[in-house]
């Protein structure tokens, strides 16, 4: 009977060591302020735990603070499951309300959108010397465009007094997703070729074939983009 008493009074002291560790383990977050269970570092909740207070959150911890993956309830019983920074939402995530979810990414605790990024470059192969994308907003004159301008890095006086000057020609855009009404080639300046895609549909997930050349970016969002596209040779 002994044997049995002395693992069981081990295992007892042990829990309530662990509960009282836990207790005292401080969450910052005054809306979580309460009752904390889970790991702890320095006297602050840090790993995995779960924080009751006016709030309620589930997750991973860091310096005391929500941090990482995880899952928190308000008061109104409104539900985010995703990524959090110092405290805040921050990061991709779901938002639960009472009748409907909201998708996307969360900056800072402010939703931005159901994009991180207006636009991403997926890709784009060793002679692309200099790739850079800009956009604004479409207007009544000008929607949903996508101009690419393509030109050397080489092709100065050299070039010029041998009478040529490299001018790289798009040969192909294979648009995986998305679409566009027509597309108009401006091929009058010196080093530099034009293509401007009208009347895009995004999101568009488009590859630019330029000579033996690739690049891939993705148009997430409603714009009119500008795709600067500078080679080596």
């Amino acid at each position: 009977m002994k044997s049995l008493i002395l693992p069981l009074m081990s295992l007892l002291l042990f829990t309530s060591a662990n509960q009282l560790l836990a207790q005292d383990c401080k969450v910052l977050d005054p809306n979580l302020e309460g009752v904390y269970t889970g790991d702890c570092k320095n006297g602050k909740a840090a790993g995995l735990g779960k924080a009751v207070g006016k709030y309620t959150y589930e997750g991973e911890f860091k310096a005391g603070l929500p941090d990482g993956k995880g899952e928190m309830t308000d008061d109104q019983g409104i539900l985010f499951k995703g990524n959090f920074k110092k405290g805040k939402r921050d990061g991709e995530g779901i938002l639960y309300l009472k009748d409907s979810t909201q998708n996307g990414f969360w900056k800072n605790d402010k939703y931005i959108g159901l994009y991180e990024s207006p636009y991403k470059v997926v890709n784009k192969t060793f002679m692309v010397s200099s790739l850079s994308v800009t956009y604004d907003n479409p207007n009544t004159s000008n929607n949903n465009t996508i101009e690419l301008n393509v030109e050397s890095v080489s092709g100065g006086t050299y070039s010029v007094l041998q009478g040529e000057i490299p001018k790289h020609v798009l040969k192909e855009s294979i648009f995986h997703k998305g679409s566009y009404l027509q597309m108009i080639s401006v091929t009058n300046e010196q080093k530099r070729n034009t293509y401007i895609f009208q009347n895009t549909t995004y999101p568009a997930d488009v590859i630019f074939k330029i000579n033996n050349e690739e690049v891939e970016v993705l148009f997430n969002e409603v714009k009119n983009y500008k795709v600067n596209i500078k080679l080596r040779n």
